[in-house]
């Protein structure tokens, strides 16, 4: 049967509007396996990921060394933006069959950082459609300017400006005034209720804390902290390397404009699959469980691939790789 692939056709897996490449293009006759779900493999990768949070936070309210608190802090910092790569999992309807799953999962995933679930989905499912063409965009707007530095890329690790976009549109929520950016009513629904969500647990905390005084340090040490001064910068290091340096505007092939990284299994767990990023551009419809069996059979058609993600840094603070602004939607 064909199929017309028009612009409206954003989600979705098998049937889903998918970025450009050249050469032969087999996508549409992938193995039915290549699309099977793996929902205990995922909630496997969510209980670990909340009981190391749960482990470093009762640590953190019961230890008395500060070196001992400040591995707990490092540890839910990095857990919080692992987080993300699991909701980027959810918001792409990788882990369960069910919408609804997906997205209570894609939510919780979410809260330690104040990232929508739906927002992320928005975004995300154009970036995916888009990619290669003047139309492209990024949810996560981080800065890829001036990163041939020491001092800028320090920049662009505690670059906190994501949640002057996220205090615009819970502004925009109390006017009944539209999301940015997002034409879909029911879309804009979700992600206003989401982002009031995360300002209720939010202004809960800072309740509770000034209501209990002691638990004032507590609360930040375990979550606050972390969240603002280790992982928004981590997540910048899992997701700039994506497609930094690459042409994302006029180079219509995922084969040229995306980059893969070779990395250990420990890594490839704690990025969730993202080292893998051209095979997931490739096909985002097929699950991150499924995305090596992806890389397998394309890996000798891809353009970009990096010996690790130490290697990568060290080639962009050195110069030796750069963004060209005029090709990347990047603009900061």
């Amino acid at each position: 049967m064909n199929i017309d692939y028009v612009e409206e056709n954003l989600e979705g897996d098998v049937d889903v509007q998918l970025a450009c490449i050249k050469g032969k293009d087999t996508r549409r006759a992938l193995p039915p396996e290549f699309f099977q779900r793996k929902p205990v493999v995922f909630l496997a990768k969510f209980g670990f990921a909340l009981s190391l949070i749960a482990a470093a936070s009762a640590t953190i309210f019961l230890a008395s060394n500060w070196i001992i608190i400040g591995v707990a802090i490092l540890v839910n910092g990095f857990m919080f933006a692992h987080l993300i790569e699991l909701q980027h999992e959810c918001m792409h309807g990788h882990a369960f069959k069910s919408p609804g799953l997906n997205r209570l999962c894609g939510v919780a995933c979410g809260v330690f950082m104040a990232s929508s679930n739906a927002h992320y989905r928005y975004d995300h499912l154009r970036h995916h459609a888009w990619l290669g063409t003047p139309r492209n965009l990024e949810h996560f707007n981080y800065r890829f300017t001036g990163l041939n530095s020491f001092w800028g890329f320090t920049k662009a690790f505690f670059d906190l400006s994501r949640y002057k976009r996220v205090a615009k549109i819970l502004l925009n929520t109390l006017l009944c005034k539209p999301v940015p950016g997002v034409d879909r009513p029911a879309a804009g629904r979700e992600i206003k209720q989401e982002y009031v969500l995360f300002l209720a647990i939010v202004v809960a905390s800072i309740a509770a804390a000034i209501y209990w005084p002691t638990l004032f340090w507590s609360i930040a040490l375990a979550w606050w902290i972390p969240a603002l001064l280790i992982a928004e910068g981590v997540h910048f290091m899992i997701e700039m390397p994506e497609h930094f340096g690459l042409n994302t505007m006029t180079e219509p092939n995922v084969l040229v404009n995306t980059r893969t990284i070779r990395t250990s299994r420990l890594v490839h767990w704690f990025v969730n699959g993202n080292d893998l990023h051209t095979a997931h551009h490739y096909h985002h419809g097929i699950p991150m469980c499924n995305v090596k069996k992806l890389h397998e059979l394309i890996k000798d058609r891809i353009d970009v691939v990096e010996p690790s993600y130490f290697s990568l840094y060290k080639d962009i603070l050195a110069g030796r790789i750069n963004q060209d602004i005029s090709v990347a939607c990047m603009k900061r």
